[in-house]
């Protein structure tokens, strides 16, 4: 039986293998490879240079890219507060619309919840292009923010031409283009959670506080763990949100520079292919390696029902 199976599986699993290697790891080689050139992507020739441009990015020759140092300091600010902000706001609204309210002397959810979160989960289906084109117009020195805080006596500013703001701007951003997927999703999650323990730990009289964090977060912490991920990757990227709504993009002055737009730059308006090549090998080893980190530091033993 074992000798027949071994055949089988590898008859189920040859054609996905295949589709793969051609279609996912082929092209991370061809990346690879095309970093050790100084192809321009216009000229059928080009130069092997070895690891040269790893150095000029790094720096070990001379001075560091700037541009690619300033977007991965960019993308470690949002790497820390984008995903952290999303699911606090979107557990917060998702314990409210599943477990705040009682009905018949059971834990609930508020009144009116399904409506809710369809009304959080509607920036999901608008594409990321007319949310940056949006939210640009919002941020703008005549726009809807400054007209609300003009009506409190608060003077407005050119929120996304000051380079002490535009950042913020990117980030409440995310989390706004977030918080109601993650909501959604967390609220699946606490659908599965018995009543039982959440009514056994209020005739306890434990307070809302100490069972969130003691019985609801510990049976969420997969869910948790899924969307730290899902975050970080989106958060190491962050090209789309910020080409269409930053001044530049990447303005004022690198403020909201990130790894993929120079990347972006080096490829599309600077034609050094084999130059962004190197830079994006850069990125995916440093998006991998923080991953691999982050699952290692979230993980936890699961929670058995």
């Amino acid at each position: 039986m074992k000798r027949g199976r071994i055949p089988f599986l590898l008859t189920f699993l040859a054609l996905p293998l295949v589709i793969f290697t051609t279609f996912v790891l082929s092209p991370f080689v061809q990346a690879f490879d095309l970093s050790t050139t100084d192809w321009s992507g216009l000229s059928p020739t080009f130069n092997r240079v070895g690891f040269q441009n790893y150095a000029d990015i790094l720096g070990l020759d001379g001075t560091p890219d700037q541009h690619f140092w300033h977007g991965l300091m960019n993308n470690a600010i949002l790497l820390v507060t984008v995903p952290l902000l999303t699911i606090a706001i979107a557990l917060f609204f998702a314990t409210m619309l599943n477990l705040a309210g009682t009905r018949s002397g059971q834990i609930r959810g508020v009144w009116g919840a399904p409506f809710y979160r369809f009304l959080f989960f509607v920036p999901q289906v608008i594409s990321v292009a007319a949310l940056g084109i949006l939210f640009g117009q919002v941020f703008q020195p005549r726009g809807l923010l400054n007209a609300l805080l003009g009506l409190v006596g608060i003077e407005g500013r050119s929120w996304l031409a000051d380079e002490r703001t535009a950042l913020i701007c990117v980030i409440a951003v995310m989390v706004w283009m977030h918080v109601g997927f993650y909501m959604v999703y967390f609220s699946a999650a606490m659908a599965s959670i018995p009543r039982e323990l959440l009514e056994a730990a209020s005739i306890d009289r434990a307070s809302k506080l100490q069972t969130f964090f003691r019985v609801t977060l510990p049976l969420l912490w997969p869910a948790v763990q899924t969307a730290l991920i899902y975050l970080a990757i989106f958060c190491l990227d962050g090209l789309a949100i910020i080409q269409v709504m930053t001044i530049g993009p990447g303005g004022p002055n690198g403020a909201t520079e990130v790894m993929a737009l120079s990347v972006y730059r080096s490829f599309k308006e600077e034609a050094w292919v084999g130059y962004a090549s190197a830079q994006a090998v850069l990125v995916f080893i440093l998006t991998s390696v923080l991953l691999a980190l982050a699952m290692r530091i979230t993980r936890r033993e699961q929670v058995q029902l």
